[in-house]
C-alpha cells in the first residue's frame, strides 16, 4: 500500500511539473534573446548564494570574429558560443551569440539581424524591453554610442538595482544591421553582492561597443 501511495505521489508530481514554452514576444529579435537564455540554462548545479566568485582576473581583451556579421574585442576570461542562424518570418537570418563568463556565472546574449525597413520598430522594442526593468530599477542611465567612422550607433542602458539584467544595449549601422544585447547572471539579482562583477562586465561591454566593426 505504501508503494502505491509513492507511485501515486510521483505521478501527481509529474503531472504538476511545468513545461513552459518560449513566451510570445512582440519582436522576433527579443524572442531570439530569450531563446538563447533558455538554451544556456543547462549549467551544472548552481552554487549556493554568497559563493559567487568576485576575484576577477586582470583586464585583457582579444579580438573575436565568428559567423555573425560583426567583430569586436571581448575579455579573455569569457568565451563565445554561437547559435546557428535561424530564419525569421521576413526571411532574414538571425544570428545569435552567447558571451559566457563562467567564473562569474554570467552571460551576455547577443542577437544580430538584418534591418528590413523596420529600424524604428527594432529600436522601440529595445526601449520597451528596457522599460520593463523600471519597476525594480533604482536608476537607468542611457549611454549613447556614436562612431560615425565605423557606422556604429546605439545606446547602452546601465540599469541599477536588483534587476534581471543590469545592462542592455543595441547597436546598429542605421541601415542594414541591428545588434541587441543583454547581460544576465545565473543567480538571484542582488545589486550589492554582484556590484564588483557587474561593474567589470559593464566596462567589458563598453569596450565591446567601442571596438565593434561590421563585416
Amino acid at each position: 500500500m505504501r508503494k502505491n501511495n509513492g507511485e501515486h505521489t510521483a505521478a501527481s508530481s509529474r503531472q504538476r511539473a511545468a513545461t513552459g514554452g518560449p513566451p510570445t514576444a512582440h519582436c522576433l529579435l527579443l524572442a531570439a534573446v530569450c531563446t538563447l537564455a533558455t538554451a544556456c540554462s543547462d549549467d551544472p548545479i548552481p552554487k549556493p548564494r554568497g559563493q559567487l566568485r568576485l576575484d576577477l582576473p586582470d583586464t585583457a581583451y582579444t579580438q573575436w570574429s565568428g559567423h555573425c556579421p560583426f567583430t569586436a574585442e571581448v575579455p579573455v576570461y569569457a568565451f563565445a558560443l554561437e547559435k546557428p542562424g535561424t530564419t525569421a518570418a521576413s526571411g532574414d537570418t538571425v544570428c545569435g551569440v552567447t558571451l559566457r563568463f563562467p567564473g562569474q556565472r554570467a552571460s551576455v546574449f547577443l542577437t544580430c539581424r538584418k534591418v528590413s525597413g523596420d529600424l524604428s520598430e527594432l529600436i522601440n522594442d529595445a526601449h520597451a524591453f528596457k522599460d520593463k526593468h523600471e519597476a525594480k530599477a533604482a536608476r537607468i542611465r542611457p549611454e549613447r554610442v556614436e562612431r560615425a567612422d565605423a557606422r556604429v550607433y546605439g545606446t547602452l542602458f546601465d540599469v541599477e538595482g536588483d534587476v534581471a539584467s543590469p545592462m542592455l544595449f543595441y547597436l546598429t549601422d542605421s541601415t542594414t544591421r541591428f545588434l541587441y544585447g543583454a547581460l544576465y547572471f545565473d543567480t538571484h539579482p542582488n545589486a550589492d553582492s554582484l556590484k564588483p562583477v557587474t561593474d567589470r562586465i559593464r566596462e567589458d561591454l563598453r569596450r565591446f561597443a567601442q571596438t565593434l566593426h561590421w563585416r
